[in-house]
């Protein structure tokens, strides 16, 4: 199949798609492609003379090889949808940091922000979070601004957490009574809280199986949200926070309280 072949066979993909979901007529079939009655007479031809699509009993469905055309473009295009969101957060992500193909990428979930529902990323993240028994994490910001949800508690008292956390994030959230008072709880609940040797490059989150990549602007809002449950990058990912927590310095109750007094002026 050349180039032009290709082209034409993608053009006439939806036809592939829409008769996935079974044999159509020709007026289902024009209505369900969105397209004029010449066009589909067009593309029916061309996709019977390629051996793709039948015609039974007044009705086209598709040919065994057909079936597989379909599948496959379902397959790409869903990839492309992928690649296309993926390159709105590839600036923020930190893809230096990637010790394994990007590719393994393709299946992986992106979360984007949209004009009603600008904190789309983080709730996904939420929600996932809530749902795992199992967080590990490597951060330089603990959740964006301006959800209401930042100033929630979001680790059950069930849940296994571990974090190493980025210096300045940590004495800014020290800052602030509400996430001091969490810090007390997560760490009497058996928590690990490190704080990082130096500056940390990455929101990385391990949920259970699944691996939470943030991208964060510059101004600290939400951009996207990837997330993985691919078994190269999971295995990257709890590398990467053994890597930081074996350099990190733990956090005690004791620090908890003596930096919340300076936090507080001495009060």
């Amino acid at each position: 199949m050349d180039i032009d072949e290709f082209v034409g066979l993608t053009r006439r993909s939806s036809v592939l798609g829409a008769l996935r979901e079974g044999p159509l007529d020709r007026r289902d079939l024009q209505e369900r492609v969105g397209v004029s009655r010449p066009t589909i007479h067009r593309q029916v031809r061309a996709l019977e003379a390629d051996g793709l699509v039948v015609k039974r009993d007044g009705e086209f469905a598709l040919t065994p090889v057909g079936e597989l055309a379909a599948a496959e473009f379902a397959r790409v295009f869903e990839v492309m949808d992928t690649v296309s969101a993926l390159s709105r957060v590839v600036r923020w992500l930190p893809a230096a940091e990637f010790d394994f193909d990007f590719a393994r990428l393709r299946d992986a979930e992106v979360v984007l922000p949209h004009h009603n529902d600008p904190f789309a990323p983080t709730r996904r993240m939420l929600r996932r979070i809530h749902g795992a028994d199992r967080i590990r994490m490597v951060t330089y910001t603990f959740l964006p601004e301006g959800d209401p949800a930042t100033r929630r508690c979001f680790i059950e008292a069930d849940q296994y957490f571990e974090g190493v956390l980025d210096p300045t994030l940590v004495e800014t959230l020290l800052a602030d009574p509400a996430a001091t008072a969490h810090f007390e709880d997560l760490l009497a609940q058996g928590s690990t809280i490190a704080v990082a040797a130096d500056s940390v490059p990455l929101v990385l989150i391990i949920a259970d199986e699944t691996v939470i990549l943030g991208a964060v602007d510059e101004s600290g809002c939400p951009q996207g949200l990837v997330v993985s449950d691919d078994e190269v990058i999971r295995r990257w990912a709890e590398e990467t926070v053994d890597s930081y927590l074996a350099d990190a310095r733990q956090v005690s109750l004791d620090d908890i309280g003596t930096r919340a007094v300076i936090a507080d002026g001495g009060t």
